[in-house]
């Protein structure tokens, strides 16, 4: 129980330090990413840190794994530097025990994954898809900011206004210029014509709700508009005390996609995709397992070498395990192969780390026999 207490405290505190590192490093990636989104206005300022916190447990339930195994290497690895497992070997502490041992903390951490893949992570990723949907379906006026430039969809054409209500329906002493190709796809084209560039100078805007139609519109009160191209002739001036135009809004999905489908709604759903999520989510805490039987022989180091020289090797087998299964859902959604596939990428596995496992055993088997000649011969 000593061994056993202490492998598991030395595995724990390390998954949890190594998936602290890595979580830390994807969520600040992440993070630039959406603030990238609340800069250019496409999604509030206030929702960041709630999307950001939303998509933890979906980052979580992949690297925790991956923070397992590397928890394996090292720990069992610095018992290998310090010949530490050859005195265990010594004292008839076999490598079975070992693996017995380790399977104590893997149960633990894949019980922690199947909490996160089955159930906290739809929930989370259903809550964050909301938020962004919701983000989206905002008009653009919405996101501005007084007394700043936004750029109007992926046009170029550019908005300004002085100040804001409270209410962010009424914009004061307002300036936009049009670029040259507005789109029919930007959220507000301010009536540009194709191929001319365009000059609004207003009072006042305001953003009205036509409830029969259940469109929005921007209104633009007291202005004047100058339209034609810079350092040609023929400019065109119009006055005008008002201008209405439609905001184009996108429309919400209210389909959720198969990832944040609740586990027990996937159950009684045939379609390709669906079964490939739930085998997916079915097969995160069989992972952990099979990690845990790959990294007790890929642990055994040489003193003289180094506890990191099979960090390396061990990882690259990792992602190699990491890319099958993803290859492998991707064929199931695409109805190329059965659900069934999943798993027998997990049972390839299993084949790998016995016979690793077997194959060091026999090795050390064959080295006390060399030994044991060597000592003959002298005697």
């Amino acid at each position: 129980m000593i061994i056993f207490r202490y492998l598991t405290r030395e595995i724990l505190t390390s998954t949890l330090a190594v998936s602290v590192v890595l979580l830390l490093v994807i969520v600040s990636s992440r993070f630039g990413r959406y603030l990238n989104e609340a800069v250019s206005g496409r999604i509030s300022a206030d929702v960041l840190f709630s999307v950001i916190l939303l998509r933890i447990p979906s980052i979580m339930e992949l690297v925790v794994p991956l923070s397992f195994f590397i928890a394996i290497l090292f720990a069992l690895g610095r018992l290998y530097i310090d010949s530490e497992i050859t005195a265990l070997n010594a004292c008839g502490y076999s490598r079975k025990r070992i693996l017995g041992n380790v399977c104590g903390p893997a149960l633990i951490v894949a019980g922690f994954v199947a909490l996160l893949s089955l159930w906290l992570s739809p929930l989370s990723l259903d809550a964050s898809n909301s938020i962004l949907e919701q983000e989206k379906a905002r008009s653009e006026f919405e996101t501005l900011g007084a007394g700043e430039f936004q750029v109007l969809g992926g046009s170029g054409s550019v908005i300004f206004t002085e100040s804001i209500s409270g209410d962010r329906k009424q914009l004061n002493n307002v300036f936009a210029a049009i670029a040259k190709q507005a789109t029919e796809n930007d959220a507000v084209d301010l009536g540009s014509e194709s191929g001319t560039r365009a000059l609004i100078k207003a009072q006042s805007a305001e953003q009205v709700y036509d409830s029969q139609y259940q469109r929005k519109y921007l209104r633009i009160n007291d202005g004047q508009r100058v339209e034609g191209e810079p350092g040609q002739p023929g400019f065109r001036v119009v006055d005008f005390q008002r201008y209405e135009q439609l905001i184009e809004q996108p429309e919400i999905r209210v389909k959720a996609a198969h990832d944040r489908v609740p586990t027990l709604a996937l159950f009684g759903k045939d379609d390709a995709a669906s079964q490939a999520a739930l085998h997916w989510r079915l097969g995160l805490p069989v992972l952990v397992l099979m990690l845990a039987l790959l990294g007790v022989p890929l642990a055994a180091t040489d003193p003289r070498k180094g506890r990191y020289t099979k960090m390396i090797p061990a990882i690259v087998l990792y992602m190699m395990y990491l890319v099958a299964l993803n290859a492998t859902r991707g064929a199931i959604e695409d109805g190329k192969v059965s659900a069934l596939a999943l798993w027998a990428v997990h049972i390839v596995a299993a084949v790998i780390g016995l016979i690793l496992f077997n194959a060091q055993a026999l090795g050390r088997r064959k080295g006390r026999r060399k030994q044991k000649r060597g000592g003959l011969a002298n005697a």
